[in-house]
């Protein structure tokens, strides 16, 4: 391991590699061979796309400028499967395959992350059961003019409506493009938080590699069992470089009988205006789609996951927030962003999009401190110390505490406990259930 520490050194000049010291403190010494990789691979694609442009490329060397194309999926004939979703374009080449995933049925939309250009979307069904999806399976189709994706008509900075598709999977037909993709199940059940696929490996990918990320989770609201809306839902939001199991220690205790766990997975290195309005927009389809039809839910983030919840909570807020939401909870969010990131963003040479976003005094936070939602929900802020410092070891207490933020707080509880420490702090918890008991309105269930 020491040995291919020093090749990675021996690749850069003495000085890159004083700034790039500056940017991993943001993540921690275990991230800054992955920060080393990640800063190599940014180069090769800069290098690459110069040689040969691809929509793929631009979408991965600029994320701020790819928008969430989002459209309603129907069934002409009743389906449970998996259903590959391919997104074509000629945008640099000629029918280039910019997106391919694989959604699972009864599906209630479909989704890509694309650049602004024309694309044809196609659907595919493994019909003949042979584990692929092939080229004469197709079971729906973009028809006439190719989808127009425009900035001019991106809502919130990051939503494209794209048109209705029904699917028919009894009448399928071939397809003008070469396709043969592995079937994949991925469902949104998992019986344990220990599963592989929570895997702290996974929390890392999310922050330098996106789409490598996606290709793993295939969606991004995941569960332990199957959803009961008589339930109140509690959504965990994990931090940076974070994933679901952060909260192993908060869930294990839950009363199961009232409460269900739901974790927003997203991949943390994307820009966070973008990662808060998908997680508006799932909370929107929860509560308002009759296929589910939450009745209560209480959103419960930690680190900078508390900003992305925050932006998300806001951008619900314009309209007016969804009657099932009926709290917020934070633990050690730096909502008055973090120095070391705008050391980075400003010295580092290949930036990931959230620390543009974390640096204080970004348009980000900025925006997020001017919305509304801590004031029209109850909003509960927890944070952490160690004695004798002014910070949780990550995250200082004057980020924690801005006041921009605090002041709408309906109540603020201070641990002494570490940056992730404090998920699994004993006082922490009974606090936290506590809370949550207060805010479902229910009298606790007996055991």
């Amino acid at each position: 391991m020491l040995n291919t520490f020093k090749e990675r050194l021996s690749q850069v000049s003495f000085r890159m590699i004083m700034i790039v010291m500056v940017a991993f403190f943001l993540v921690g010494c275990s991230h800054f061979g992955q920060y080393l990789d990640f800063w190599k691979s940014e180069r090769t694609k800069i290098k690459k796309f110069s040689m040969e442009p691809t929509a793929d490329l631009f979408r991965e060397i600029h994320p701020e400028d790819s928008f969430l194309l989002v459209g309603l999926l129907k069934q002409k004939t009743k389906y449970e499967g998996p259903i590959l979703v391919v997104i074509v374009t000629d945008i640099f080449k000629k029918r280039e395959i910019v997106a391919n995933r694989i959604i699972q049925m009864p599906a209630i939309y479909y989704q890509a992350y694309l650049p602004e250009g024309f694309y044809d979307i196609y659907f595919f069904a493994d019909i003949d059961g042979n584990g692929y999806f092939d080229e004469n399976e197709m079971v729906g189709q973009s028809s006439g003019k190719s989808i127009h994706l425009i900035k001019s008509k991106v809502k919130d900075g990051l939503t494209f409506t794209g048109p209705d598709f029904t699917i028919d999977v009894s009448n399928p037909t071939i397809s003008n493009i070469p396709i043969k993709v592995q079937v994949r199940q991925q469902d949104y059940i998992f019986s344990s938080l220990d599963d592989n696929f929570f895997d702290q490996i996974y929390g890392n990918m999310g922050m330098y590699d996106t789409k490598k990320f996606f290709s793993h989770t295939q969606r991004l609201i995941f569960a332990l069992e199957k959803l009961d809306s008589e339930k109140t839902q509690i959504l965990f939001v994990h931090g940076v470089s974070g994933t679901p199991r952060d909260f192993k220690y908060l869930v294990e205790n839950l009363d199961r009988s009232r409460y269900q766990p739901l974790f927003y997975f997203y991949p943390s290195g994307m820009p966070l205006q973008k990662l808060g309005s998908f997680l508006a927009d799932i909370i929107k389809v929860l509560s308002e789609n009759e296929k589910f039809r939450l009745k209560k839910m209480i959103v419960v983030a930690h680190s900078m996951g508390g900003l992305v919840s925050l932006s998300a909570l806001n951008e619900l807020s314009l309209p007016g927030l969804p009657a099932c939401l009926k709290g917020y909870i934070s633990f050690n969010s730096p909502y008055g962003g973090v120095e070391s990131a705008k050391k980075a963003v400003e010295s580092a040479p290949a930036v990931l999009a959230a620390w543009r976003d974390v640096a204080p005094g970004s348009p980000f936070l900025e925006k997020l401190y001017q919305g509304s939602a801590p004031r029209k929900i109850p909003f509960h802020l927890f944070f952490g110390y160690e004695t004798g410092s002014s910070s949780d070891g990550t995250i200082a207490l004057q980020s924690q505490l801005a006041p921009e933020i605090q002041f709408n707080a309906h109540k603020i509880y201070g641990f002494n406990a570490s940056h992730v420490g404090i998920l699994n702090d004993d006082q922490a918890r009974q606090t936290f259930y506590r809370i949550l008991d207060d805010m479902d309105g229910r009298p606790p269930s007996s055991k």
